[in-house]
C-alpha cells in the first residue's frame, strides 16, 4: 500500500510536472515566434513609413517653392507695367512743371527736352517726339534724333509706333510690346512700351524697358532667395534650366547635361524629362562635386515651365539608412531585453511549479481541493476588482476627456485673443510711426517749398525789371527741379519705410540710421536738438531693414520727446554704430534726465508709457525688443548714463551668402 502511495505521488508529480513544463516552453516558443514576426513586420512597416514621410517632406517643400516662384512669374508682367507707368507720369509731371515755367513755345520746347533728357535708369530712358513720328529726345541714341520713327526700316516698331500714334489722337495715352533696337544699335529686343500725349507742345513722351532684362532681373532676385533657403540635415534648393544649366550652388553656371552617376544614369537629363511631365522622385548616385557626399541620392525635382526651370532637392539614402539602423538597433535592444525577462520569468514559474508541484505531491487530492478552492476565492475576488476597477477607469478616462476638451477650446481662444492683440497693438504702433513720419516730412517739404516760391518770385522780379534772361531763367527752373525731385525722394524713402515687405536680406546698419535720420531730421532740428552721428564699418546683417528702421526711429523718436519734456539745455543725439566680435551695434544716446530706477524694468512692456494721455502709446519699445531679439536674433539693451541714457541695438553679423535667409 505504501509503495502504491509513492509510486502514485511519484506519477503525479512527475506527469504533472511534465504537462507544465510542457506548456510553459510551447507558452516560450510560441511567444518567442510571435516576437520575431512582429519585430520583422515592425521593421518593414517603420523603414517604409519612414521613406513615406522623408518623400512627403521633399515634395512639400519643393512644391512650396516652385508654388512662390510661379506667383513670381505671374506677378512679374504687372510689376514690370507699374514701374513704367510709375515714371512716364514723373517724366509728364515733370514736363508740365517746366512748361509752366517757361516763357514762350520755343523756350518751353527746349527746357522740356532738358529736364527730360536726364531721365535715365540704366539703359532705358525717356524718349520724346511728335505726333507726325519725328524724334525729338532719345538720351542714349542721340543718332535718332530728328530722324522719323515711322521711316523706320524695321517692321514691327514702325507698325506698333504707327498704331499707337493713331490712337493718341483720340486717347491720352498708349503702350504696346514690340521688338526694339537696343542702345548698342546691334540688335533688337522685345521692349513693352507706354506713350503719353504732352498736349501743350503737341509731343508724345514714352518710355519703355526691355522685357528680357526685367525677366533677367526678376531671376536673379529668385535665385538669390533659392540659394539662402536653409533646410534640414545640410540640405538644399537645386535649381537648372532645361537646357542643363546649373542656376544654383553648388554647381552654379556650369553645364551639368552630360554628368553621369557611377551608373551611367545622365542625372540631369532625366530629371528634366521627370520635370516636364509634372515631377516627381528620382534615385542616383551623387557626382563627387567639391563639399558633396558621392553617395546614393534620392531627389523631388518639379518644373517652372514658365522659364522652363526645375526645382529640387533631395536626401542622401545614406544618411536615411544610418538613422534608420540607429532607430531599429534601439527598437532591437529593447526587445531583446523584453525576451530575456520573458524568459526569465517564464523560468521561475517553470521553478515554481516544479516546487508547488512536489508539495501537491506530498498532499495529495485534500491539499489540491483546499488549494482550488482558495485559487476560485481568489479569482472571483479578482474578477471583482478587476470589474469595480474598470469602471473607476472609465468613469476618471470621461472626465479626463472632458477635461482635455474644454482646455483645448479654452487655450485656443487664449492664443486668438492673444493674436488678435497683437496685432492691433503693432497697427496702432504702426499708425503712430507714420503720425511722427508725416509731421517730419511737412517739416522737411516747408522750407523747400519757400525756396521754389522764393525763386518764383524772383523770376517774376526780374521779368518786371527787364533782367531775365535765358541763363538765368535755365538756372533756375534746374534749380526749382532738383528742389522738387530732392522732396520727391523724400516721399520715397517715406513709402519704403512703410512698405510691408517682410523678406529677410542682408543689409547695413549704417544705411538704416541714415535712412531714419532723413525722415527725423527736420522734426528733431526744428525743435533745436543737434544731431551727432559717429558710424564706423560694420558686417552686413540678416533681417527686415524696414522693421530695423523702425525700431531706430522708435528710439529716436523717444529721445526727441524726452529732451522736450524735460526742457533739457543744449539738448543732443549722439548715433554711433560699431563692429565687435561679429556683432554690429548701434548705440542712440541722449543727455537727458535718464530713466528712473523704479521703472526701468517695465520700459518693455507692452503700453507702458511715461509720456502724458495722448502722446504715447506705449507699444514702441516693446515691438522693438520683439523685432530685434525674437525676429531678428539679436539683443536690445539701455543703461543710464551721466545726465542722459542710451540704447544699444545689437545683430549677430551675417555671412555674405547666408544660407538660413
Amino acid at each position: 500500500m505504501t509503495q502504491n502511495k509513492e509510486k502514485l505521488k511519484r506519477y503525479y508529480f512527475l506527469t504533472t510536472f511534465a504537462v507544465i513544463a510542457f506548456i510553459i516552453m510551447s507558452i516560450a516558443v510560441g511567444f518567442v515566434i510571435e516576437e520575431h514576426n512582429n519585430f520583422e513586420k515592425t521593421l518593414r512597416t517603420n523603414k517604409q513609413n519612414l521613406m513615406d514621410s522623408k518623400k512627403q517632406t521633399l515634395k512639400g517643400i519643393v512644391d512650396s517653392v516652385a508654388q512662390q516662384v510661379r506667383l513670381t512669374i505671374s506677378e512679374s508682367e504687372n510689376d514690370l507695367k507699374e514701374r513704367i507707368n510709375e515714371r512716364l507720369n514723373l517724366a509728364y509731371s515733370a514736363a508740365e512743371a517746366t512748361y509752366e515755367e517757361s516763357g514762350t513755345v520755343k523756350e518751353a520746347m527746349n527746357d522740356v527736352k532738358a529736364a527730360l533728357s536726364g531721365m535715365v535708369w540704366g539703359k532705358n530712358y525717356i524718349f520724346i517726339f511728335d505726333m507726325n513720328g519725328y524724334v525729338i529726345s532719345s538720351p542714349l541714341q542721340k543718332h535718332l534724333e530728328g530722324r522719323n520713327i515711322l521711316e523706320s526700316p524695321n517692321k514691327a516698331p514702325k507698325k506698333a509706333m504707327t498704331e499707337a500714334l493713331a490712337k493718341l489722337k483720340n486717347a491720352d495715352t498708349a503702350e504696346f510690346t514690340t521688338s526694339w533696337m537696343n542702345t548698342g544699335g546691334a540688335q533688337t529686343s522685345v521692349k513693352q512700351i507706354k506713350l503719353r500725349k504732352f498736349a501743350p507742345l503737341n509731343w508724345v513722351i514714352g518710355y519703355g524697358e526691355y522685357c528680357d532684362d526685367f525677366t533677367l532681373e526678376v531671376q536673379g532676385k529668385i535665385i538669390t532667395q533659392l540659394e539662402s533657403i536653409k533646410l534640414p540635415e545640410d540640405g538644399y534648393i537645386f535649381m537648372s534650366d532645361y537646357n542643363g544649366t546649373s542656376l544654383t550652388k553648388p554647381a552654379r553656371n556650369k553645364f551639368m547635361l552630360n554628368v553621369q552617376d557611377s551608373n551611367g544614369k545622365y542625372i540631369v537629363q532625366d530629371m528634366i524629362k521627370l520635370a516636364k511631365n509634372g515631377g516627381g522622385f528620382y534615385e542616383y548616385v551623387m557626382p563627387p562635386f567639391p563639399g558633396m557626399k558621392p553617395e546614393k541620392k534620392l531627389s523631388y525635382v518639379t518644373g517652372i515651365n514658365g522659364w522652363n526651370w526645375y526645382i529640387g532637392t533631395g536626401i542622401y539614402l545614406t544618411d536615411f539608412e544610418n538613422e534608420y539602423a540607429k532607430r531599429m538597433q534601439a527598437e532591437k535592444q529593447d526587445s531583446v531585453k523584453e525576451l530575456g525577462v520573458v524568459l526569465l520569468l517564464l523560468s521561475a514559474v517553470l521553478a515554481l511549479a516544479g516546487l508547488i508541484t512536489f508539495v501537491m505531491s506530498n498532499r495529495m487530492e485534500k491539499l489540491i481541493d483546499r488549494h482550488n478552492q482558495e485559487i476560485k476565492r481568489k479569482n472571483e475576488e479578482l474578477r471583482s476588482l478587476n470589474i469595480s476597477l474598470e469602471s473607476k477607469v472609465a468613469e476618471k478616462t470621461a472626465e479626463l476627456t472632458a477635461l482635455n476638451a474644454s482646455l483645448e477650446l479654452r487655450v485656443k481662444d487664449e492664443v486668438e485673443k492673444n493674436r488678435e492683440q497683437e496685432h492691433i497693438m503693432f497697427q496702432q504702433g504702426r499708425l503712430a510711426a507714420m503720425g511722427e513720419m508725416l509731421s517730419n516730412i511737412a517739416h522737411q517739404w516747408r522750407q523747400p517749398l519757400n525756396n521754389i516760391g522764393l525763386y518764383i518770385q524772383d523770376i517774376q522780379d526780374a521779368q518786371d525789371a527787364g533782367e531775365l534772361s535765358k541763363e538765368y531763367l535755365d538756372k533756375s527752373v534746374l534749380t526749382c527741379l532738383n528742389i522738387i525731385q530732392h522732396m520727391s525722394a523724400t516721399i520715397d524713402n517715406f513709402r519704403d519705410f512703410f512698405k510691408p515687405d517682410k523678406e529677410r536680406v542682408l543689409f547695413d546698419v549704417n544705411d538704416c540710421v541714415n535712412q531714419s535720420l532723413t525722415l527725423l531730421r527736420a522734426g528733431i532740428e526744428n525743435s533745436r536738438i543737434e544731431i551727432r552721428t559717429e558710424l564706423e564699418s560694420c558686417g552686413k546683417v540678416a533681417g527686415v531693414p524696414g522693421e530695423y528702421s523702425q525700431v531706430l526711429v522708435n528710439i529716436i523718436t523717444n529721445a526727441k520727446d524726452a529732451l522736450i519734456e524735460h526742457n533739457v539745455k543744449n539738448p543732443c543725439i549722439t548715433i554711433r554704430s560699431w563692429s565687435e566680435n561679429h556683432i554690429a551695434a548701434v548705440s542712440i544716446e541722449n543727455n537727458g534726465l535718464g530713466i528712473p530706477d523704479n521703472i526701468s524694468e517695465k520700459i518693455f512692456e507692452p503700453y507702458f508709457t511715461t509720456k502724458e494721455e495722448g502722446k504715447g502709446t506705449g507699444i514702441g519699445l516693446y515691438f522693438s525688443k520683439i523685432i530685434i531679439e525674437k525676429n531678428m536674433g539679436g539683443k536690445i539693451t539701455f543703461k543710464n548714463i551721466q545726465n542722459g541714457v542710451v540704447f544699444i541695438v545689437s545683430l549677430p553679423e551675417a555671412d555674405e551668402n547666408p544660407s538660413y535667409l
